[in-house]
């Protein structure tokens, strides 16, 4: 009987490629998801620190009520010295590096924003998980 050569198999470039392009995709679709966690992440802490910073801004008002027409310039004196903050330079800083702005509306009530959350908010639209409710 006649031997058969066995032929070895390689793999061609199409297939490499082929691959190549299925682990970009996944990987772009996990970046993808990855960024939107980061930013909820962002907003979140960001969410939190205008909590925190509006807590110990109202009890120190409660018991210096003359230092509210100054508020938007001592703000970050009154949360370095507060029993409360762990780390007070952190707390003066949103999710994303950026400082907030404490300013007082027509009502006279503090009010804490950051730019970058406003942004967020925008852009995620009804969709996101820390939009506040207007009434």
């Amino acid at each position: 009987m006649k031997k058969m050569k066995q032929r070895k198999r390689h793999i061609t470039l199409v297939e490499m490629m082929i691959v190549m392009f299925l682990i970009a995709m996944i990987t772009g679709v996990i970046a993808y998801n990855y960024t939107g966690s980061l930013d909820e992440g962002k907003a979140f802490k960001t969410k939190q620190g205008i909590d925190k910073i509006h807590t110990i801004l109202d009890l120190h008002l409660a018991t210096h009520p003359d230092e509210l027409d100054d508020i938007e310039n001592k703000w970050k004196g009154i949360v370095e010295n507060s029993q409360l903050v762990k780390s007070a330079k952190e707390l003066t800083k949103d999710g994303w590096g950026g400082d907030y702005k404490v300013s007082r509306d027509q009502n006279n009530e503090i009010e804490i924003t950051s730019e970058k959350y406003k942004q967020y908010q925008l852009s995620k639209g009804k969709g996101s998980l820390f939009n506040e409710k207007k009434e």
